[in-house]
């Protein structure tokens, strides 16, 4: 790949090495501060916050921000350092660099636990938390290698085409709403519905703050970013707003335009590949699985009570899951139907 980008893609290898920097420094730099009364305070860095989950028996949390947040940043960066330099099959190579983009996201999981720690100690005479600088070099790590999976998943796509036949498509115009009439209708209904579930996912209350001496607040997703916001974490609420609200949203009436627009193949296709890669951005996924054990396994650090709002949050997780599936296997179909039409 690098030989076949030329002088436009010497970037690249630059980009992939300050991301690893700021990887290093994320490991490096102090991360997350706790204070307990009758504690002294613990300053705690990206390894340290593991020991600090799996001391107040989070196995499951230290676990997975191990395998996410240490180990997998640094595995990427050397698999798309071997996709950029190795000569590869085109098709395996795009095949891997896809895997590898699609699990980066997860490496947020560790940023929104802190989130929820941030805001589920917050206003509390008994206990608070706040972040360091080391958990703004990991969002530019993290966030600097999503950018770069996608762009050389892009470059070997281009790639690949080139050592393909490219297929040949029609100037029609085709209108995915009423071209499959029996499965068509589906995904406008379903992008309808999976808006409305994620906005109300955003205010429904998921999270009641049950201990002893500690002030019994609710926390939703929107409260949860107020908190943030009142408390000048103005990165993570903007995480946080982008990645479970505006990203997510945008998705789905991007979906939808493509849905009821008549569209020829290349603009589908073209739309089909913006969404998806949106869908990379959007984490309300890992946000959910951060939430999930935070209040399964984190009653030992902060007991709460769960409310009805996180099944708000998993039916719009399932929706969105299912969405996307069936859009995706639909416009899949139209384009090989559309393929074999004109090669007849």
């Amino acid at each position: 790949m690098a030989k076949w980008s030329g002088k436009k893609g010497l970037f690249i290898p630059l980009l992939l090495l300050v991301s690893l920097t700021l990887n290093i420094f994320a490991l490096i730099l102090p991360f997350l501060q706790i204070n307990e009364a009758l504690h002294s305070t613990v300053i705690y860095s990206l390894p340290h916050s593991v020991k600090l989950m799996w001391e107040h028996k989070l196995y499951a949390v230290s676990l997975l921000i191990l395998g996410f947040s240490i180990i997998f940043p640094f595995v990427k960066l050397i698999s798309l350092n071997l996709a950029w330099f190795v000569p590869w099959d085109a098709k395996r190579r795009t095949t891997f660099i896809h895997l590898i983009e699609l699990l980066g996201k997860w490496s947020f999981m560790d940023i929104f636990v802190v989130i929820l720690l941030l805001a589920l100690t917050s206003n509390q005479a008994f206990i608070h938390s706040k972040i360091h600088i080391g958990v703004y070099f990991f969002i530019g790590a993290i966030s600097m290698s999503m950018v770069l999976s996608q762009l050389i998943y892009s470059i070997a796509q281009k790639m690949e085409r080139e050592q393909t036949s490219p297929p040949v498509h029609d100037a029609k115009r085709h209108w995915l709403l009423i071209e499959n009439i029996y499965l068509g209708w589906t995904v406008p209904v379903l992008t309808f519905v999976a808006i409305a579930a994620l906005l109300e996912a955003l205010h429904a209350p998921f999270l009641k703050i049950s201990q002893f001496l500690l002030a019994s607040h609710s926390y939703s997703i929107s409260d949860t970013a107020t908190v943030l916001h009142d408390n000048g974490q103005l990165v993570l609420y903007l995480v946080m707003a982008g990645t479970l609200a505006v990203i997510p949203i945008t998705r789905l009436i991007l979906l939808m335009w493509t849905w009821i627009i008549p569209m020829k193949i290349k603009t589908h296709e073209w739309m089909n590949s913006f969404t998806e890669g949106l869908s990379r951005w959007s984490m309300l996924d890992v946000f959910g699985l951060a939430l999930f054990l935070v209040t399964t396994e984190g009653k030992d650090l902060v007991k709460t009570e769960i409310q009805p709002g996180l099944y708000v949050v998993l039916v719009a997780i399932g929706l969105c899951y299912f969405l996307g599936f069936l859009a995706f296997a639909l416009h899949k179909a139209m384009v090989r139907s559309e393929e074999s039409t004109v090669a007849s």
